[in-house]
């Protein structure tokens, strides 16, 4: 098993992830293969740095848990367990898309992650990342 730590801070996503996250397959895939009933949305992290980037990328280049859409002409997305600020399960969700911003994370967890830790725009944040 690789493990990878990366360093973000946290940032406002586009508001998208809350439909996705609530979709009756999205959560049933997400509790089947990762565990998680995700609270609806995600967490956004950028990392800012370039060892934080090295790092992500490192993490993109494992395998992951893939979750194909039920359709199509949807794409798939990979996720990697994750634990954030050593606090919360969680898991990181990365679509995979060509336009996808090479340097934001976005994670699901069981509760609001945001007012659990008590974090607003620009705190930073670490995240523990693990392989299957």
């Amino acid at each position: 098993m690789e493990h990878e730590t990366i360093n973000g801070v946290l940032a406002t996503g586009l508001g998208k992830a809350k439909g996705f996250t609530s979709l009756d397959w999205a959560r049933e895939a997400f509790r089947d293969r990762l565990g998680i009933d995700p609270f609806p949305g995600t967490v956004n992290v950028i990392v800012t740095s370039d060892p934080e980037r090295a790092a992500w990328r490192r993490v993109k280049s494992w395998p992951g848990i893939v979750l194909p859409p039920p359709r199509p002409d949807w794409c798939n997305s990979r996720c990697y367990h994750a634990l954030i600020n050593n606090r919360i399960d969680a898991a990181i969700v990365l679509p995979e898309i060509d336009s996808y911003p090479v340097d934001q994370i976005e994670l699901i967890a069981t509760i609001a992650v945001r007012e659990t830790l008590n974090l607003k725009d620009g705190d930073p944040v670490v995240i523990h990342v693990r392989s299957a």
